[in-house]
């Protein structure tokens, strides 16, 4: 069984567990379901939201940006501040990415 779980992660996307993040929070929104199912659907969305946060994380760290200098194409690396999506390191580009 415990196969079968780590086989479900490893295919598991983003956009995969934010659909199955908006069918939990539809569900629990609904009422319908009885206190141990909710229970069992919370910890599930929770799990689902840290995947979905860390992969947001993880994708925010692969930023890059592709300045054209001359005929080249040089690609940067970029920090971006967490709370605001503003970009910190580069004084020649500025922004958000949010």
């Amino acid at each position: 069984m415990e196969k079968k779980k780590s086989s479900k992660s490893a295919s598991l996307t983003f956009d995969k567990a934010l659909v199955q993040l908006e069918e939990i929070a539809r569900q629990l929104d609904s009422g319908e379901l009885g206190l141990e199912e909710s229970i069992e659907r919370y910890e599930e969305g929770m799990r689902l939201s840290k995947f979905c946060q860390e992969s947001l994380e993880k994708a925010e760290r692969k930023i890059v940006l592709l300045q054209k200098k001359g005929d080249k194409v040089q690609q940067t690396e970029v920090a971006v501040t967490e709370d605001t999506g503003e970009i910190e390191n580069d004084d020649e580009v500025q922004g958000s990415l949010l």
